[in-house]
């Protein structure tokens, strides 16, 4: 071996020597890559003959050089190592022609006991590998620290943004002035909601709406808060004695439409609003009605009929068959109820069987719970939800209102 030889005289005895050449020997040709030689617990690679270059590339594909593996030395915390601390791997190319001796966990257990030289070098190699994974760790650390640190100021501008939003829904202290027991039940999926409700009441009319805005979370708070500031913006409209929710939603749509520069060209947002509005009329308790995909449920008293008011099949936005909102008049006596939601309850995952609660359900659960009080109505939906979802995760914001006459 030569020159070599002498080189490993420097690290081991001659015995240890002899040992390590009786050892597989792989030989790697010059500019040949180089993958680990087997787990690095279950051999040790050490380098009898050349040099490997290590090194990574970075974004641009230029080379940047890390170190190079000399005789004598062992490859198991090079070749794919953490060193770098990059998502571009550390890659071994042999520099000359390379002869590599790879040692055995059971060789290597036998010479810890037996050679001095071989513990020392095992416990060095092994020092710089735990050093290196520290130097991983303390990169991570740092990394996960500033990430956390993003994540807590992206969370408190979302939480300052649920505070605004719930500023600018409507009390519904409106429905009570007017005489209406009612419930509000609003579950948004994340921090802030894309469902929204919209309550307002003149001299002798009661507006109330319960809408579903494109997406959930952040893209769907923008749009619940684009539809509460144009519903307000209406409020001159809803002021009219003769008011009309078809109308209602005609100027909504025409508000959103070109709020979005929606033209009807292919590939642009489509973005939109699916809304249930209805007009009560105090002094005649006749209901008018007019809705975007959202229905309305009306409950007698006197019966406890399930009668649906089926909604327009198109959104408050732009739509390839856009038509004319159509405005549904209906005659309310007491005690009847009447119910505005999105579509986030009856979606809902859960069950044994993991499938959607779906309307059927949802009516045959109002139906059973429409004569009790308005505050246990709630409850008993709330729990329904929490029962059925079960584990799973909430896949929509939730908003359900019901109001009494």
């Amino acid at each position: 071996m030569g020159h070599n030889f002498q080189i490993l005289q420097d690290y081991f005895e001659e015995e240890l020597i002899k040992e390590i050449k009786a050892c597989d020997v792989i030989e790697v040709e010059e500019g040949q890559r180089l993958t680990n030689f087997g787990d690095d617990i279950e051999a040790i690679p050490i380098v009898l003959e050349g040099v490997i270059k290590v090194f990574r590339f970075d974004k641009h594909g230029e080379e940047i050089p890390i170190y190079d593996i000399n005789q004598g030395q062992s490859c198991i915390i090079s070749i794919d190592s953490t060193y770098t601390n990059s998502k571009f791997p550390a890659i071994g190319v042999s520099k000359t022609y390379v002869k590599v001796a790879i040692v055995p966990k059971e060789k290597s257990h036998q010479w810890f006991d037996k050679y001095e030289s071989w513990r020392n070098f095992v416990l060095q190699l092994y020092g710089k590998r735990l050093k290196e994974l520290v130097s991983t760790l303390d990169f991570t650390a740092e990394q996960r620290d500033k990430i956390m640190q993003q994540n807590q100021r992206i969370t408190q501008s979302i939480e300052y943004a649920r505070r605004i939003q719930e500023a600018v829904l409507p009390s519904s202290h409106l429905l009570f002035e007017a005489g209406l027991e009612h419930f509000i039940f609003y579950k948004p999926r994340d921090i802030v909601s894309g469902d929204f409700y919209w309550v307002y009441k003149n001299d002798t009319q009661v507006i109330i709406a319960a809408a579903d805005a494109t997406g959930h979370g952040v893209p769907g708070a923008f749009m619940s808060m684009l539809g509460i500031a144009f519903l307000n913006e209406l409020k001159e409209l809803a002021s009219e004695k003769n008011l009309h929710p078809n109308l209602i939603l005609e100027k909504l749509r025409n508000k959103v439409k070109s709020s979005l520069k929606q033209t009807g060209v292919e590939k642009e947002a489509k973005d939109g609003i699916d809304i249930a509005l209805c007009v009560y009329d105090l002094n005649t308790g006749h209901l008018q009605y007019s809705g975007a995909h959202n229905p309305l449920y009306i409950i007698r008293a006197e019966t406890g009929e399930l009668v649906e008011i089926k909604a327009d099949r198109q959104p408050i936005g732009i739509h390839r068959k856009e038509k004319p909102f159509t405005n549904h008049q209906i005659k309310i006596d007491k005690g009847d109820i009447f119910y505005l939601f999105s579509d986030g309850f009856v979606d809902q995952f859960g069950g044994s069987r993991g499938r959607k609660l779906k309307n059927k359900n949802f009516k045959e659960l109002l139906k059973l719970i429409h004569d009790k009080e308005l505050s246990e109505q709630k409850e008993i939906l709330e729990l329904t939800f929490e029962q059925w979802k079960g584990d799973r995760e909430q896949v929509d914001d939730i908003l359900i209102i019901g109001v009494r006459v």
